[in-house]
């Protein structure tokens, strides 16, 4: 059973410098009783970091896992948390001593389950949407817009910036492993609409913001556009099945048939759109299967 207070899960992949930066402005939160755990997946460890871990071992727990995979490693985190709200950051972020305060004082209006929190200039954000944190069903599109400081209700919490109850992740069986495929794109957004169909709200919070670095290297970045076209195909024909109805999916297919030639003529691989269909329909085939959480 999780305990009151906070726990901060930090998936890593061989990325110990700007870690060390997250740490740091991790354990200056100004809320407690404060846990952070990382869930380390490095292919070797970095002395500063393990100096650290034994300046601040009553704060942070550090474990090292044998797999890899952001949905797994999120899943790890949750259900070896020591508390029962959980806050969810990448390892690239910086932030104010604030950040688990705001996500708190969301968690516990009415009915919600999962926190959207605020990324400050956020990657690809030049334009607001018009309504922040929603997604767009007609074409299977989670838009963005969470450089917003408003707060209110959401679809969905972007994956660098997030928090939910322990009973909520639990309820719904936590990350949907099968979406681990790629970059692991739309993991967050999947997990925030199974929430929101078990009747809990999502709720963004723009002052439970953060600075998100989206560093090039480690984590799940993926090089190969081949690659990274057939896991957002995969990806996507998943939630397609998943979270539309049938009167949505031709647009949704329109679009994510754009997309696929989009990134083959723009990198200039054409073979990018033939590994994008065979993604939809790998992810159209895993929608219709039991979700896989660890």
């Amino acid at each position: 059973m999780a305990e009151q207070g906070v726990t901060v899960v930090v998936p890593t992949l061989n990325r110990s410098e700007v870690l060390l930066d997250c740490l740091g402005d991790l354990l200056k939160q100004s809320y407690r009783p404060l846990e952070i755990l990382v869930v380390d997946q490095s292919d070797r460890s970095s002395p500063e970091l393990e100096q650290l871990v034994v300046q601040h071992s009553e704060i942070i727990q550090w474990c090292c896992v044998d797999f890899r995979g952001l949905p797994a490693a999120r899943n790890f985190g949750w259900r070896h948390a020591k508390h029962e709200a959980i806050v969810f950051v990448d390892d690239d972020i910086r932030c104010g001593p604030s950040l688990v305060d705001e996500h708190l004082r969301s968690l516990h209006l009415p009915n919600v389950g999962v926190v959207a929190g605020g990324i400050e200039k956020a990657r690809g954000e030049q334009n607001t949407p018009r309504r922040v944190g929603r997604f767009n069903r007609w074409t299977a599109t989670p838009e963005r817009g969470f450089s917003a400081f408003m707060e209110g209700e959401v679809d969905h919490a972007p994956g660098c910036n997030f928090s939910a109850w322990y009973d909520v992740l639990d309820r719904t069986g936590g990350f949907d492993e099968t979406l681990q495929v790629g970059a692991a794109l739309y993991e967050e957004t999947d997990f925030c609409l199974r929430a929101q169909r078990a009747g809990f709200r999502i709720y963004f919070n723009g002052r439970a913001r953060l600075t998100h670095l989206a560093v090039g290297g480690g984590g799940c970045r993926v090089r190969d556009i081949s690659a990274y076209v057939y896991g957002l195909a995969h990806n996507r024909g998943l939630m397609m099945r998943r979270h539309l109805a049938w009167f949505h999916l031709p647009t949704a297919a329109l679009r994510l048939g754009m997309l696929c030639v989009s990134y083959a003529a723009h990198y200039r691989t054409p073979v990018a759109v033939i590994s994008g269909l065979k993604g939809a329909a790998a992810g159209w085939r895993a929608a219709g299967r039991p979700s896989l959480c660890r």
